[in-house]
């Protein structure tokens, strides 16, 4: 990366009325040959379907809980609680690690790598009956998950400039939220179908091993196919990547090392926003099918399939992000997650509000437990489902642009993307690690209704966040507009 010096003058720059079109250049650029557009929607693709592969892999759990919970001696909340922990925590401590893999070993071998941990932990899960088992397994499982987005984005960054990535960032991300629903429509629907949870683990497998073959074609880089690197053609949109990056005043960043990162005030908001995102993406995806069916007396099998609105209206908010990021004006990208996340507090506050009182409490008698269940009306169902995806709607925009997009922008170049995302994703990921306890325990203890007040709550705090983190964004573009050399540090 260039160090400052090497800026251009004030009165030659355009950055804060960028808005990414790349327009008025005539520098060629090796991304707009035929050759290399086609290798760019044929890596998107394998992309998708490399992750839709892990969540073959991780989805399966969630929608085996209701009947884990309900055979014979079954699980109780809190043995799912343990492993569903186990889970998140080797998943957090793999995201750190992920920055390492990727960065050392390349996007395209870490990502196979995972994949393949994932199916075989999934066939390993049914095996023994015991909440240790389970514990251990699920966890060895989300630490070879934990490192397929880190992949994927640095596979992404090899094939896309920055003021161009947000949109194939989301478009990888399908497999976060359509494949999510594709996984929870074909195991739910085998389960409706009379399939036990255990066969359920083993199909997921199968289905994770015959996308593992095509994703072993995908390009790692251009380079893999004679192509060369992406050349950033908007030169004020460079001169803003850069004044974005936490390492544009570091002479060297390759031997920077943490330091930058853990100075920015920038990295911390991103990562206390991407907690809360995880926080409630986590908590819906794991407890819906579990909630649907508790609360609208659905069989198992329909709830999982129900389910699926969550990821599908997810994967509608991700794309949209992305693309409304590419075509929006330097200064104005920081104003997508506040607008993203202020709508996600008002679909909390209508989540809270259709949630029955009572509802999630062990304690509750049965009298109050049939008058939940009895026979709910159409328009019930429908509006208890429907806030489940309006929360979703408004939710996985800013998640994909502040663990895609936003991390480009602060990495500055493709030396460091990986290890950004590692920090950004490590941090935040910890909003997973505590959603059990969140939803699984508070439902358990206060209800539901309680459970979703306090994401309610936190969702409004982390809104305030990212107001914060646009003005900090508008003040780095506008120090490089004025050449004034400003630290990233405020």
């Amino acid at each position: 990366m260039a160090p400052p010096q090497h800026r251009r003058p004030p009165s030659e720059r355009t950055a804060l009325l960028s808005s990414g079109d790349r327009a008025g250049s005539s520098e060629d650029a090796p991304q707009e040959t035929p050759d290399f557009l086609k290798w760019r929607r044929i890596v998107l693709t394998l992309l998708v379907v490399a992750y839709t592969g892990y969540y073959f892999g991780k989805t399966n759990l969630p929608l085996a809980i209701p009947s884990l919970e309900d055979k014979e001696g079954g699980l109780k909340r809190s043995d799912v609680s343990i492993v569903l922990t186990s889970g998140y925590v080797l998943y957090l401590g793999g995201k750190f690690l992920s920055g390492f893999c990727v960065d050392k070993f390349g996007g395209k071998w870490t990502l196979l790598a995972g994949l393949l941990g994932s199916i075989g932990t999934s066939l390993l899960f049914p095996l023994i009956n015991h909440v240790a088992w389970y514990a251990g397994v699920r966890a060895i499982n989300q630490l070879f998950s934990s490192v397929g987005w880190g992949a994927c984005v640095k596979i992404t960054r090899h094939w896309y400039t920055p003021t161009a990535a947000a949109h194939a960032v989301a478009i990888a991300s399908l497999a976060e939220t359509l494949g999510d629903a594709l996984v929870r429509l074909v195991l739910g629907g085998a389960m409706i179908g009379g399939l036990g949870w255990k066969a359920m683990f083993y199909l997921s497998a199968g289905v994770g091993a015959a996308l593992f073959v095509p994703s072993l074609f995908v390009p790692g880089m251009p380079g893999d196919k004679g192509l060369n690197d992406p050349v950033e053609t908007d030169e004020a949109a460079e001169e803003d990547m850069r004044s974005r990056s936490v390492f544009h005043d570091v002479d060297d960043d390759e031997d920077a090392g943490l330091m930058p990162m853990v100075k920015s005030v920038r990295i911390w908001l991103l990562s206390a926003e991407l907690l809360v995102v995880i926080l409630i993406r986590e908590s819906f995806a794991t407890f819906a099918s579990s909630l649907i069916a508790s609360e609208l007396g659905l069989s198992n099998s329909y709830a999982s399939a129900a389910s699926a609105i969550f990821p599908a209206l997810g994967a509608i908010s991700s794309v949209c992000g992305g693309f409304l990021l590419d075509h929006t004006r330097q200064d104005r990208r920081g104003l997508i997650p506040v607008v993203s996340l202020g709508l996600t507090t008002l679909a909390l506050v209508g989540m809270w509000t259709v949630t029955p009182d009572g509802a999630g409490l062990e304690s509750v008698s049965s009298a109050a437990v049939a008058t939940l269940r009895s026979d709910p009306k159409p328009t019930e169902i429908a509006l208890f489902i429907g806030m489940i995806g309006a929360v979703a709607l408004f939710l996985y925009a800013p998640k994909v642009i502040i663990d895609g997009a936003f991390v480009m922008d602060l990495a500055g170049g493709e030396a460091k993307v990986g290890t950004v995302t590692a920090f950004v994703t490590g941090v935040g990921y910890l909003g997973g690690c505590i959603s059990p306890t969140v939803t699984g325990v508070m439902a358990d203890i206060y209800g539901w209704k309680v459970a979703m007040l306090l994401l309610t709550v936190l969702c409004a705090a982390v809104t305030g966040a990212s107001v914060l983190y646009w003005y900090l964004d508008l003040k780095a573009l506008k120090a490089n507009a004025n050449n004034d050399g400003g630290d990233d540090g405020a």
